[in-house]
């Protein structure tokens, strides 16, 4: 009734097993209506070597009726995947296929066994969270925030390394419910932590910024427990993410932003109570929050780390 194919090889044949237990597939079904934001119509152009997704095909028009205009759908996984229960119901996919039939496709492909569960399962999902250390190249110039405060140094020493974690983008959790949407703003990003409060920086230590200025932001965020760029926090603060500051300056408009590194590579934040992103004005991905295009927001204020006992203080 239904073929599931693993997209996982590169130059063997993929796994393929047909599920002909009606009440598994219609179980199946209903799961798949449930997430339907998981899958896509096609596999992604990008994909890399390893465990990509799998293909779900019907085997006879009733079960197509399902998919809707789709005549089989995606479902990207690892590094690709659109949410994170992918890696759940690809799981349930590879129980699936070892419980099914050998697909009558003519292809010498290998059975879903056991051996190859134990390949597919730990690539199923992106590790939420790595550490890595974060080591200065070069000396740095302090930030204007730096060079007009006296809570950091003008200059970053060559030999300065820390410890820090990036986390996977996980955009969904803050763009598909409207409430956490509206009510949560790019130092809750940066900060990633959620409290609804559209937080400000300072007003968690009771003492928020009196302007919007580098120096000022940075004042109040590093009294929320902050920490400038190289000045590493211990262990025992983890999750200690890379953020980045910048500001539009007046007359007329004067706002913060807030900036937070991806496990990916790139920097990702969430514009007020729109939708977060990884993407510029123009709308390309962000690999250097210093050079992506602001808009208005032209004055870059510096690299900080946050850490655990900052984001539970922030309000």
């Amino acid at each position: 009734m239904l073929r599931i194919t693993a997209d996982i090889f590169s130059g063997r044949p993929d796994p393929v097993s047909d599920i002909t237990d009606e009440n598994e597939v219609q179980a199946l079904l209903r799961e798949v209506d449930s997430n339907r934001s998981l899958f896509v119509g096609e596999a992604p152009a990008k994909g890399g070597l390893g465990v990509r997704g799998f293909w779900l095909e019907p085997l006879n028009d009733e079960l197509g009726s399902d998919f809707g205009t789709e005549p089989r759908l995606y479902l990207p996984v690892g590094a690709q995947a659109r949410g994170g229960r992918a890696a759940e119901i690809g799981e349930r996919l590879v129980t699936l296929m070892e419980r099914g039939e050998p697909a009558a496709s003519g292809e010498a492909a290998e059975p879903m066994d056991a051996s190859l569960r134990e390949f597919v399962i730990p690539q199923l999902s992106t590790p939420a969270r790595v550490t890595v250390t974060d080591q200065s190249t070069s000396t740095e110039s302090g930030s204007q925030a730096d060079q007009g405060s006296a809570e950091g140094p003008a200059e970053v020493s060559t030999k300065a390394t820390c410890t820090i974690e990036l986390g996977a983008f996980n955009p969904g959790f803050w763009n598909n419910d409207s409430t956490v949407r509206l009510n949560n703003n790019c130092y809750n990003y940066a900060s990633n932590w959620r409290t609804n409060t559209f937080a400000q920086p300072g007003r968690g230590c009771g003492n928020m910024y009196k302007a919007i200025t580098c120096a000022e932001v940075t004042r109040a965020s590093l009294c929320d427990g902050m920490h400038h760029r190289f000045d590493c926090f211990p262990d025992t603060e983890k999750p200690r993410y890379l953020v980045a500051l910048v500001i539009a300056p007046g007359p007329g408009f004067i706002d913060f932003h807030w900036f937070r590194k991806q496990n990916e590579g790139f920097w990702g934040h969430k514009p007020g109570g729109t939708a977060a992103r990884n993407t510029d004005n123009s709308g390309n991905v962000i690999y250097n929050p210093e050079t992506a295009n602001r808009g208005p927001y032209t004055v870059f204020c510096g690299y900080f780390y946050g850490c655990n006992s900052q984001r539970q203080r922030i309000r």
